[in-house]
């Protein structure tokens, strides 16, 4: 990497405002999705309703795999997070997701692609948006001081963002590992910065002076859906090992583009996104995944 590229990849991870002049180029270059062409699917009354919900308060209630997919998705990345070795330092987590996951067989990417995830995202985005990543996290007890995304912050890929957070295995405890954030009131709370913050939970708590802190615990199977662009949030603090999919989608015009295995791979994950959804059109695939 040449000495301007890594000063550029330094402050784009340390300064707000140098994301944001990224979006200002994107605004100018970018193509929007355009309107669903085969499928009113979007506009239903409970799509709405949840986007409304996450516009208001920054999350809803997400769907419910359905059983097989669930033991599915068990069996294959059970499978795999046996091989993982914890690291010592960086994030405490893992993908597990491949590249040769990107196709209409895996249920992970069938559950991103259903409509109560994708098109919960298209009401809330309504229509200008694009599919940024998918990963199946597996997390690994630690001890110590917390690391990375075990501090309080927000995602900066976008000013807008669309997570759908779903266990894999039983978070039903504080010691599993929960997503914990706080809603988007509560968050704007917390005191702003051109930095991108990572805050330890005393200077959360203080700045947070009275908010709620909620931890999403639910059995395996379920999902909360999460603006994190908007809503303080941390996970990973785990005294067992935690597995769950993050399904994100940000605008059309995001601060970054999308995540390497999307953006390396958007013909491949546009055509098994056709076999998935044959009632969307083409167009409306491809521009999702920008192939």
């Amino acid at each position: 990497m040449n000495p301007v590229r890594k000063l550029y990849s330094t402050l784009r991870w340390r300064l707000i405002p140098v994301r944001y002049a990224g979006k200002m180029v994107r605004q100018l270059t970018a193509r929007s999705v355009p309107a669903r062409m085969a499928s009113g699917a979007a506009n239903d009354t409970g799509y709405a309703s949840c986007s409304d919900e996450m516009h208001r308060c920054g999350f809803a209630s997400g769907p419910t795999i359905p059983a097989p997919d669930l033991a599915a998705m068990q069996d294959i990345y059970g499978s795999r997070s046996k091989a993982v070795v914890p690291k010592a330092g960086g994030h405490p987590f893992t993908n597990l997701f491949r590249e040769d996951d990107l196709s209409a067989d895996n249920p992970v990417f069938r559950f991103a692609l259903s409509p109560a995830v994708l098109d919960a995202a298209h009401a809330y985005f309504d229509g200008r948006f694009q599919f940024d990543s998918i990963q199946v996290l597996y997390s690994w007890p630690t001890d110590g001081d917390l690391l990375e995304s075990q501090l309080w912050h927000k995602d900066y890929g976008d000013s807008s963002a669309f997570h759908c957070v779903a266990y894999l295995n039983d978070v039903v405890t504080p010691e599993d590992g929960p997503f914990v954030f706080v809603d988007r009131q509560d968050s704007a709370r917390i005191r702003s910065s051109i930095f991108i913050r990572r805050i330890d939970d005393s200077t959360f708590a203080q700045e947070l002076s009275g908010g709620e802190v909620r931890s999403f615990l639910a059995p395996a199977g379920h999902s909360v859906l999460v603006d994190p662009s908007v809503c303080y949030h941390y996970g990973s603090r785990c005294r067992r090992p935690r597995l769950a999919i993050f399904a994100t989608f940000s605008t059309d015009k995001p601060y970054v583009g999308a995540q390497p295995l999307i953006r390396r791979n958007a013909r491949r994950a546009a055509s098994a996104a056709k076999l998935v959804r044959p009632d969307l059109s083409a167009a409306y695939l491809d521009r999702l995944f920008g192939a």
